[in-house]
């Protein structure tokens, strides 16, 4: 059991995933990849059988699959030496990595080759409601849901 980013985008040319890839890898310290492994647990029936999408993860890092250290509601002291030097290296605050979270997911938007995006972030990949939001709205509404209840069991669909 453990908590889960997992999101999709619409379905664009190999060889610009793999950059894309690389170019949002760049930009954060935690891991993400595109995939086609992941099982889409209680998302829309509409969502199950679509070929024109690619699935991705925001995790601990690129070696993981879960964002269980990333949605800890414990603050994180960098300056602490017991704190482990893997968690070190994320923003010590909750809201803090919430919105590097979120930053990952405009990063991906702005994108001209993303037509559409969705994202959960959920616990046990438990989706328990679906919310739409715009660019400029979708930031704030993350955010009070995760400082509220942490992980919201929301998937996200941002209208672009």
């Amino acid at each position: 059991m453990s908590e889960t980013i997992i999101g999709y985008i619409n379905s664009i040319p190999r060889n610009e995933l793999i950059v894309l890839e690389r170019d949002v890898q760049q930009v954060t310290p935690f891991g993400f990849k595109f995939t086609d492994e992941l099982k889409l647990y209680n998302y829309p029936e509409s969502h199950f059988q679509r070929s024109d999408i690619v699935q991705f993860l925001i995790s601990d890092s690129n070696e993981s699959n879960t964002a269980t250290i990333l949605l800890e509601e414990e603050y994180y002291d960098p300056n602490d030496e017991s704190e482990s030097d893997f968690r070190k290296k994320f923003p010590s605050m909750l809201k803090e990595r919430i919105f590097e979270i979120t930053k990952i997911i405009k990063y991906l938007v702005q994108q001209d080759c993303v037509r559409e995006l969705g994202f959960s972030i959920s616990f046990c990949d438990e989706i328990e409601q679906i919310k739409h939001a715009s660019i400029e709205s979708f930031e704030n509404t993350v955010v009070a849901d995760c400082i509220n209840s942490c992980p919201p069991n929301t998937l996200y669909l941002i209208d672009k």
